[in-house]
This record gives C-alpha cells, sequence and structure tokens, in this order.
C-alpha cells in the first residue's frame, strides 16, 4: 500500500472511533425527508402525528394488503416504507414495554394452560373432531419418521456453548474459554452435566483444578456444581411498543439444549427435506403465492410461548421426548422492576433461549402443515415451515387453521395472507410477484456505520423499488441527508454492493454491502480518497471500511488447564487455537462479548464492483 494512503487512513482513525451523540429527533428528522419523499396521503398523516407529537398512535398505524387494488404495488410499497421506517425503532414514549411484555408472557402462559388441558381431554378420546385428530396422527407419525433413534454419542458430540450469556455469566465473559469452568444445571439434569463434562477428561480436570502435567492423578468422580431451580425470565427490546420475553438458561442445559438443536436440524435436512439454514424455499413460496394465489403464508403470534408441554409430550417420541425434558428448565424466575421475583411454572415446554426451540417447533409446524396439505389432497410441495413462518397451499389452510387452533396456537391475523396479491414469509414481501419489502431503522445512529448502515439501506431499497434498474429517486434526497451526517472526511469510505443471499424472482436481483462503509457504483467510488487499483491481479481494487474491532482479553496462562481444555473445545470446531490473537508477551487472547474500538480497514475486493445503476 502507498504511504500517500496510510496517511490518509491514519487521518480520519479517531473520527471513526468517537461516538456520535444521537437522539430520536434525529432519526424522526429523517423519517420526515422520507415521509415528504413518499409524498402518499399515509406518508403525509404519519408527518403530521409526528409534528404532533403523537408518537405512540404513529407507531401503531397499519397497513392493510386489502385495501388497495391489484395494480396498485407502487402506492402500497410506498405505505408500507412509510410506516415501517420506524416500526422497530426503540423510540421513547410512556409506554412500560417490559410490563406490556410481562402481561403477554401471562396472557401465553394461560393460553398453554388451556392447551394442556385440551391435550390431556384429547388422550382419553373427546374434546377434538375427527379431522384434527388425523392430522396429528399423522403429524406424530411423520415426526417419528423423521427422527429415527436418538444416539446419545452423536448428541454429546454436538453439544456446545452458544455466543450468549447464561445463568453463569459475569459481565463480557461469554466465550467457551470463561463457561468451561463455574458451571451451573438444573436439579434435575445435574447428572447428565456431569457425565458431559467427564466425557472429555481435560474438562474434567480443569473443573477440578488438577494440573494437565499430572497424568497419574485420579480425576474424583463428581465436581461442585451450582444447582438451580431453572432459569431466568428477561425482556429485551422489540419495537417502542413492546418488548420480547427470553429465558437465559442454566450453563450446562444450555450446552446439552444446543446439542439436541444441531441434531434435530440435521435430522430434518437429511429426513424431511427441511433445510432450516436456507430461508430461500420460504421467500420463493412466498412469491408464488403473490403472483399465482396458491399458496398462503400464516405467522404465529408468540409462537415459542405457546408451545405447550402436553402438546410436545403427544408428538415426539422417546426418548427424544425423555432427553428434552430432561435438560429443558420446567421452572423459571422473573423479577420485576421493583425487585420482586415471581417464581414462574411452565405451562410451555419450552421458550426463546432454550437451545432447541427453533429446531423443535419448525419441525412440529411443518409435521402439522405438510398432514393438512395431505389430508386436503393438495400439493405438498408447496408446504414449508421456518420458525413461525409457515406456507401452505390455500386448500389447506382452512383446516391448518382449526388444527392451530385445537394445539393453542394463535394465527396473527395481520401477519397471515390467503387471499389477495400480498405474501410474505421469512424477511420476504411481495406484492403481485413484486418485491416490497421495506427498510426499518433498528437502532440509533450512535456511530458512523449505523449511518452507513441507514444510507445503504435506503439504497438497497431504492434499486428494489425501481425493479432493479437504476435506484429510485425519490429517495435520493433522503439518502443525501443522511450521508450529509457522515463526516466529511469519512464520506470517501466507499466500497461495493454485491449479491443478497435471499431468493430472487426470476429475472431479478437483490443486493446488500457491507455496512462498514458507504455502497456505490464504480464511478461514484472512483471519486474516493480510499480506493485504489490493485496492482497484484488483472482487475480489482483497494477501497477502505470502518469497522468495529471485537474485543480480547489474555487468557490466564497460570490456569495451564483452562488452557489446554479450552484449545481442545475450539479444535473440535475446526478452528485451531493457535489461531487465536495474542497480546504483546506471546500470550493467548480469547474473546469477550462487546465490541472493541473503531478501526480502518483495507480490503482487496478482487472481481468487479457490482452496479446499482444512477439515481433516476
Amino acid at each position: 500500500m502507498r504511504s500517500a494512503m496510510r496517511n490518509r487512513l491514519a487521518n480520519v482513525r479517531n473520527q471513526i472511533r468517537t461516538p456520535r451523540v444521537t437522539s430520536d429527533e434525529e432519526v424522526l428528522e429523517i423519517a420526515q425527508s422520507l415521509w415528504s419523499q413518499l409524498d402518499t396521503p399515509l406518508s403525509l398523516g404519519l408527518s403530521l402525528l409526528a409534528n404532533a407529537g403523537q408518537i405512540e398512535d404513529l407507531l401503531r398505524v397499519e397497513v392493510q394488503p386489502s385495501r388497495y387494488l391489484d395494480s396498485d404495488y407502487s402506492l402500497f410499497r410506498d405505505d408500507v416504507q412509510a410506516v415501517a421506517f420506524l416500526k422497530k425503532m426503540p423510540l421513547k414514549t410512556s409506554i412500560d414495554r417490559s410490563a406490556v411484555a410481562w402481561k403477554k408472557f401471562l396472557d401465553c402462559e394461560e393460553l398453554c394452560r388451556q392447551t394442556n388441558d385440551r391435550v390431556r381431554q384429547y388422550r382419553e378420546g373427546s374434546g377434538c373432531s375427527p379431522a384434527v385428530q388425523e392430522v396429528l396422527h399423522s403429524a406424530q407419525w411423520k415426526i417419528s419418521r423423521w427422527l429415527g433413534e436418538l444416539d446419545p454419542k452423536s448428541w454429546a458430540l454436538r453439544c456446545r456453548f452458544g455466543p450468549g450469556a447464561d445463568l453463569s455469566t459475569k459481565g463480557p465473559c461469554v466465550s467457551p474459554y470463561h463457561k468451561l469452568s463455574r458451571l451451573s444445571s438444573t436439579e434435575d439434569f445435574a447428572e447428565g452435566a456431569a457425565a458431559l463434562v467427564f466425557s472429555h477428561p481435560s474438562w474434567a480436570r480443569l473443573v477440578h483444578g488438577i494440573d494437565p502435567m499430572e497424568s497419574n492423578q485420579q480425576v474424583p468422580s463428581w465436581f461442585d456444581i451450582e444447582v438451580v431451580p431453572g432459569n431466568k425470565l428477561v425482556f429485551v427490546p422489540k419495537t417502542a411498543l413492546t418488548d420480547r420475553s427470553i429465558a437465559i438458561e442454566p450453563r450446562l442445559n444450555i450446552y446439552a439444549q444446543l446439542g439436541i438443536g444441531a441434531l434435530l436440524r440435521q435430522r430434518l435436512k437429511r429426513n424431511a427435506h427441511l433445510d432450516l439454514d436456507d430461508q430461500a424455499p420460504s421467500q420463493r413460496l412466498a412469491w408464488l403465492g403473490s403472483c399465482k394465489g396458491t399458496v398462503a403464508t400464516i405467522d404465529l403470534s408468540s409462537a415459542s410461548d405457546t408451545l405447550a408441554k402436553e402438546l410436545v409430550r403427544e408428538l415426539i417420541p422417546s426418548p427424544w421426548l425423555t432427553a428434552m425434558e430432561w435438560c429443558r428448565s420446567s421452572n423459571g424466575v422473573f423479577t420485576d422492576g421493583s425487585g420482586v421475583k415471581h417464581p414462574i411454572y411452565y405451562q410451555k415446554f419450552s421458550s426463546m433461549g432454550n437451545g432447541y426451540t427453533f429446531e423443535l417447533e419448525s419441525m412440529i409446524f411443518y409435521a402439522l402443515a405438510l398432514s393438512c396439505a395431505e389430508i386436503c389432497h393438495t400439493d405438498t410441495s408447496l408446504t414449508r415451515a421456518y420458525g413461525d413462518d409457515v406456507a401452505v397451499p390455500v386448500e389447506a389452510v382452512a383446516l391448518l387453521e382449526e388444527v392451530f387452533a385445537f394445539c393453542g396456537f394463535e394465527v396473527n391475523r395481520k401477519k397471515s395472507f390467503s387471499s389477495g396479491p400480498f405474501r410474505e414469509s421469512c424477511g420476504a414481501d411481495y406484492f403481485n410477484g413484486v418485491d416490497v419489502r421495506p427498510y426499518f431503522q433498528k437502532e440509533q445512529l450512535t456511530h458512523v456505520e449505523c449511518l452507513f448502515r441507514l444510507a445503504n439501506g435506503l439504497r438497497r431499497v431504492a434499486y428494489r423499488r425501481n425493479r432493479f434498474y437504476g435506484c429510485d429517486g425519490r429517495l435520493k434526497r433522503v439518502w443525501d441527508h443522511v450521508v450529509r451526517r457522515v463526516p466529511p472526511s469519512l464520506r470517501s469510505l466507499k466500497g461495493p454492493f454485491r449479491l443478497a443471499d435471499r431468493f430472487t424472482p426470476p429475472g431479478q436481483m437483490d443486493v446488500t454491502s457491507d455496512d462498514s462503509y458507504l455502497a456505490v457504483n464504480l464511478d461514484e467510488a472512483m471519486s474516493s480518497l480510499y480506493v485504489s487499483r490493485n496492482r497484484d491481479v488483472q482487475r480489482g481494487w483497494h477501497f477502505a471500511s470502518a469497522a468495529p474491532t471485537s474485543r480480547h482479553i489474555s487468557a490466564d496462562y497460570g490456569d495451564l488447564a483452562g488452557i489446554l481444555a479450552y484449545a481442545l473445545y475450539a479444535g473440535r470446531d475446526g478452528i485451531s487455537a493457535e489461531s487465536s490473537p495474542h497480546d504483546r508477551d506471546g500470550n493467548r487472547k480469547v474473546p469477550i462479548r462487546g465490541e472493541g474500538p473503531r478501526r480502518l480497514v483495507l480490503r482487496c475486493f478482487t472481481p468487479e464492483f457490482l452496479e446499482v445503476g444512477p439515481w433516476v
């Protein structure tokens, strides 16, 4: 790299590292610019609500596709973007979001209790229509065939630590290095937790503090473990109107749960042809439903919170059910804002935070939907489930809704569509085959990459709005408004778009970008101070980006057992422990949660820039 570029890069590092002072008014000002450019009756109404300070009323506005003509995709797309821009933004309001979420949680628990009673009656031969009974029998048989036998060894090999917090986490220390010690478990799973630890001799030595060099020292058959009554219910931001409930699990429970989740995912892909690593099939069905009306997309309200335990016990075969019951948390605790602890005995089987909830609910919804499609003699290839996003032939919708009602699942009428030209699934929205997915602003603009993310998101939407031929010029004023907020010396951090990894309709394509720079076309990038020709290959370019660094701390090399256990754990996942960073003294460093200081990174993009065309 030339010295002139090195000097230019060094001059802007401090500006990248400095956080921005932001407020709700800044985002509202950008929203006002967007609404004025969209210029529809709905967008102008939103602008009036914002000017009047009626933020809660603004956030409650909904767009109903049934009110638009099939040919009104342009107006519908504009209205959806106007409403969606602030829909997921945690703006300050007078609403107690945690209180709303706690009430919703209690409502879901009551719904699960009613479902449990219905399923018990069903086992006694009452409370269920013949059609629903046939579907449940078919779904039970399918799940048993998909799962096959549970191999304990395969389960143990897939157990792993997650990237987030657990009940034993303190501060930002969430890496496997920190999680290999200070272990916690529910009382029911304590023996299983011990078995998992002792299946790895280096881990067993670590928890007993035995020097790994002392190969002759016998490892005791038991160790001290923190036994906890269950998980901890907490709420995290979802929208400005409500929070989302999640459960923080004991450390070894989540370790085992993630193993079951990985095993479920593998069996579903191999035996049910349901790949939970790929959302494109669900997106394709949404597009097909919007074009031909043959596919319905169904969304469920609080799906994981309404997965009643008796329903799972009815559908899941042994010993899979035994394994899931063994490591789940049947109890929990919630501490409210005044410090009062509320004990919980769950009516649901598992919640978000459990390591296998996503795979379990996907499998159950897919089995129920597929059974309904078969019983209705429709095309089963039009059936799909990804979490609570379900696609099913329209002929099977009535039966599926009857089954969902019996199973205690509430269909979200605002986000479920079986008629008309609109469908949505897995982050893809189509109106008569036209991609109308809006951009959602979800964060305060605290760093320069937040501005890059907003500007790039607006330009991607502008590209889709023009049917992938240039960018909609009506959004250029908003895009310019955001770019002007970037410090002048950082506006030259420009780079390429790339193809998005999602389904796109025939003859179309979608783009994405790394949001640590301003994504532009090649001719725009050439005005940058930080883009240069790559001399090592025939074609290609160097460009700079502003990216947060990961945070690390030095490992305690006085704890040789911990280092060895961490190296073996990392090596099991195909990660070389030698590849981890080191400090100045040569000691290995381990990651901790959170972002480190921002820095400039010089990248080499070898083939070519992906053009999105001019503003037209």
